[in-house]
């Protein structure tokens, strides 16, 4: 694995599914666009086991974002979804038994519904963790304040240049790759060829 230095790594461990996709984009724009480098398991070769790519990242990120909105089950006689509690779990593991390095790991905890898991994990109680309702302008706000919380001595962007940033992007984007792919390839893309357009973009136009 070749990651960027451990203090400004942030594991990200979310849903793939088309209904989260506007939220994934907002979260790896915001993270990217604080100076910070995304890790997502799809980004990764195919070819190694999943479970130890994912403990990889967990080792090599002081920040870890968990986004259990979707580890219920969303339609009717569907199963619940346990990958992102499982990981949440190795997460914690990490910084309570893993040592002094991983003493100042620092985790937010995602939802949709306000306390929907303190009430069906208690366990996680004292954690951070914040709600979205679905919302990616929500959702930037809620990450962009963690992340200042979190780095007190540090000048963090406004939730409002990120929120005119991040459409300003998109929209570019779209106009950018329309001549040679359909809207739905465009929406579609894999998030790893999204990461470097996002990256692309903001050294070019951040404000």
């Amino acid at each position: 694995f070749s990651f960027m230095p451990y203090s400004r790594n942030v594991f990200l461990n979310c849903p793939f599914d088309d209904t989260y996709r506007p939220m994934l984009k907002a979260l790896v724009y915001t993270i990217i666009y604080l100076g910070y480098e995304p890790l997502i398991s799809q980004t990764f070769s195919s070819s190694a086991i999943r479970i130890n790519r994912i403990k990889a990242m967990i080792r090599n990120a002081r920040y870890s974002i968990h986004d259990l909105s979707r580890s219920r089950p969303m339609k009717r006689n569907e199963l619940p979804r346990f990958n992102m509690p499982y990981e949440l779990g190795l997460d914690i593991g990490c910084y309570e038994y893993g040592g002094k390095k991983f003493s100042g790991k620092k985790i937010m905890i995602l939802e949709k519904e306000r306390y929907h898991y303190q009430k069906v994990i208690s366990d996680i109680a004292g954690q951070d963790i914040e709600n979205h309702d679905d919302n990616p302008q929500i959702l930037i706000k809620k990450t962009r304040n963690w992340f200042s919380a979190n780095n007190p001595a540090s000048f963090i962007p406004g939730q409002n240049e990120i929120w005119i940033t991040y459409n300003q992007f998109n929209k570019q984007l779209y106009k950018q790759l329309s001549a040679a792919y359909k809207r739905s390839d465009i929406d579609e893309m894999p998030v790893g060829d999204y990461i470097k357009f996002t990256k692309d973009w903001i050294r070019s136009n951040r404000l």
